[in-house]
């Protein structure tokens, strides 16, 4: 196409003046690279770097020396102009870095094609963009500091200051916040020389600048301030040039961030340049704001540990009010930000808090719900709390989600729930225990007792199974009484509960496991116990006084646990389960025909029983034996076959001679009796005290006492060391202690 030009102008006079005044370096070549043409910016580039005056520059094949440049550029600069010479590009571009030891310098290497009465050529130029290199250097170092989590928001701010004043061309850097009428410098970079650090306070008057921009909320660049704008002149403070922005946080004007000098500028503040300042107090006013939103939400989170979120309609996380970390799943807020429910809980959990937060939005009012968690360490319970939410801040259809952690109060109902069970089972107990004890008032038989007991404890529905033993050995225990299980074979109890059992009788305290599973082991595959359902057990020892008769072992139902009430009163039924046993014992040695006898033999012949049997010729029948806490023994007895005052006498006597004896005398008056034996016995080395008495330690029906009017005595002596034999007949055991006849024999 024909170059447009007026009529009567030469064209090449038009173009030649006009291209030396473009601020690039341009060359026309042929088709072979020859150097046809150049202007005068690029003879001026030469001549500063040291290259031959321009007459010498025409005519030099430019690919030539491209192809022999040290670096890559040159050969993709050859490369490029070559293939579009041959036609095979419509343009080529290259950026490129030209260094010199006294600046760093960026080009870009533009190459088109044209012909001339069809001849080509190439148009070349050279554009300087070290201003553009150095503007987009300076945005991607801040951009690094601005994202380096390494620093503080102290040290972000002293680097920015710093990189600011050196992209500026400023002395002094600082951002500053207006706190009323103060201006208080709160980051400064400054000359060494000068007096100004961080933490300096001064008025806000003093720095029209400043309260310019802090006034009218947009940056401010000047030159020179005297000439440019005289009224921001300042006499104290003597600044010259000046670029700043206001830093907004939470809507409000917080400070500035400006850079100044004390001398004018050479050169214009760019429209780049204040955007780039404007860049700097954007970033530093959200760094602000969210640190005033940390602070407020770990005071929050002090106070109120509760995690608040927004959440949107379709149940997405928009912002995190407080800490997370209480929500177990989560770490920090930018993880949970922008997911779902249904991406952070399982389904149905988020289904729930998700119909939740629809219908506090659909109703307009308050909502909650309460959903568990899984946690490393256990269950954990929250209660969601969440109302509708109108803020211009986030989308129309929002709500604020408070989780409350809930499991104390959980665990309190838990464990209330569980006293009022315990509660209600301890109540159930003393009445069945009441049940039980008018029940066994006409049993006859210890079999009849504890058939009974076993009966009523699981036709109560409080216990699945109930069985009676009494220790056969000292590790197995032989079956009684059973209940709630079709068959009951001593071979069915396990080992384990063989020693359960045992250790109830052998401390005479009940023994409760949570699950007898607990205290039988499987590894040879034969210790199952009778209840197989890892039910809770106890063993409840019969025991009265001193006397143990056996064992209770009762099963709980199935997930039932056997509190400490409930082993109180199963310790009670144990001890009236055993009085029972004592007193259908008691009733059968009154009725019984059969005798037991005990022979004690007493070594010391000097004993007082003896001397006074043996100088008086009379008997002495033992009523009672009673020990004191001196470690001697009150002997009540009855005197046959001899005046009582000789026996007072006799003993007065004896305890004159004997420090060991002494005797207080009581008297009793007593029916003559109807009968009276008294035997007198040869005098023998050692004395033997003979004592009957009925099955299970009932008196005998052949003891009898005798006697027409006499005085009972009571004697204290030390206890005498007795060695006992036991005859027993058969169909007997022996019991409690009762009223003997004791006879010394001379």
């Amino acid at each position: 196409m024909a170059p447009s030009v007026i009529d009567g102008y030469d064209v090449p006079a038009l173009y030649g003046p006009a291209i030396d005044t473009l601020p690039l370096m341009f060359a026309v070549v042929d088709a072979s690279g020859v150097i046809l043409s150049t202007n005068e910016t690029w003879n001026e580039f030469g001549r500063a770097n040291g290259a031959a005056p321009t007459p010498n520059t025409l005519g030099v094949n430019y690919l030539d020396v491209a192809d022999m440049a040290d670096d890559t550029t040159g050969q993709q600069a050859a490369d490029g102009i070559r293939a579009v010479l041959a036609g095979e590009q419509s343009s080529f571009e290259l950026e490129y870095p030209c260094h010199t030891q006294s600046a760093k310098r960026w080009f870009r290497l533009y190459a088109a094609p044209f012909t001339i009465d069809g001849e080509t050529f190439a148009s070349i130029a050279h554009i300087d963009i070290t201003a553009r290199k150095q503007r987009e250097s300076a945005l991607e170092a801040a951009y690094d500091i601005c994202t380096d989590s390494s620093r503080t928001f102290a040290e972000q701010l002293d680097t920015l200051l710093e990189l600011g004043c050196e992209t500026l061309g400023s002395s002094f850097g600082t951002l500053s916040r207006v706190h009323g009428d103060e201006y208080v410098f709160e980051a400064v970079t400054a000359p060494p020389t000068a007096d100004l650090e961080a933490g300096r306070t001064t008025s806000i008057e003093d720095l029209p600048n400043c309260r310019h921009v802090v006034e009218h909320r947009e940056p401010l660049a000047i030159r020179d301030v005297e000439a440019d704008a005289p009224d921001l002149a300042d006499p104290e403070w003597g600044i010259a040039n000046y670029i700043g922005a206001p830093v907004i946080v939470d809507g409000a004007v917080y400070g500035t961030f400006c850079f100044y000098g004390l001398e004018p500028r050479a050169a214009e503040y760019t429209q780049w340049d204040l955007t780039f300042v404007r860049l700097l107090s954007d970033w530093a006013g959200y760094e602000l704001e969210r640190q005033r939103h940390t602070e407020q939400r770990d005071a929050l989170n002090t106070a109120l540990p509760d995690p608040s979120f927004i959440i949107d309609a379709e149940g997405r996380f928009l912002d995190c009010l407080t800490d997370p970390e209480t929500m177990l799943t989560v770490d920090e807020t930018d993880t949970l930000v922008g997911r779902t429910l249904h991406e952070w809980l399982p389904r149905d959990t988020a289904d729930s808090l998700l119909a939740t937060v629809r219908a506090a939005l659909r109703t307009e009012s308050f909502q909650s719900v309460e959903y568990e968690l899984q946690a490393p360490g256990g269950e954990r319970w929250f209660e969601a709390r969440v109302a509708p939410l109108e803020s211009r801040t986030y989308d129309l259809d929002t709500v604020i989600f408070v989780a409350r952690d809930i499991t104390a109060h959980k665990d309190r109902q838990a464990e209330l729930e569980r006293q009022r069970d315990e509660l209600r089972q301890a109540q159930r107990l003393n009445v069945l225990g009441r049940e039980i004890a008018k029940a066994l008032q006409d049993t006859q038989t210890r079999e009849e007792i504890e058939s009974a007991v076993c009966t009523h404890l699981t036709e109560s529905d409080l216990y699945q199974a109930v069985w009676t033993g009494s220790p056969e050995s000292a590790t197995r225990i032989t079956l009684g009484a059973a209940a709630g299980v079709d068959t009951a074979m001593p071979e069915q109890i396990s080992p384990g509960e063989h020693s359960l059992a045992i250790d109830a009788i052998d401390t005479g305290e009940i023994q409760v496991v949570e699950d007898i599973a607990d205290v039988s082991t499987q590894s040879d595959g034969m210790d199952h116990p009778l209840i197989a359902d890892h039910s809770s057990v106890a063993a409840v020892p019969l025991t009265t006084g001193e006397t143990t008769y056996g064992v209770l072992m009762v099963y709980a139902s199935a997930k039932a646990t056997i509190g400490c009430r409930e082993s109180d009163i199963l310790a009670d039924l144990g001890r009236l389960i055993a009085l029972s046993i004592q007193r259908v014992h008691s009733q059968q040695s009154l009725q019984a025909a059969t005798t037991v006898e005990l022979e004690f033999l007493t070594p010391d012949s000097d004993g007082v029983f003896t001397d006074l049997s043996t100088m008086l010729d009379c008997s002495f029948t033992l009523e009672q034996r009673v020990p004191t806490s001196s470690g001697s023994s009150l002997h009540y007895v009855r005197v046959n076959g001899a005046d009582t005052d000789r026996v007072v006498r006799y003993s007065l006597k004896r305890r004159r001679s004997s420090p060991v004896l002494s005797s207080r005398q009581r008297e009793r008056t007593e029916r003559p009796c109807s009968k009276s034996r008294s035997t007198r016995y040869p005098h023998r080395r050692s004395t033997r005290s003979q004592i009957t008495a009925g099955p299970c330690g009932g008196p005998s029906q052949r003891t009898a006492t005798c006697g027409s009017l006499r005085r009972w005595h009571q004697i204290s002596t030390s206890a005498p060391s007795l060695r006992r034999s036991r005859r027993e007949r058969p169909g007997q055991s022996c019991g409690a202690s009762s009223t003997s006849t004791s006879q010394s024999r001379r």
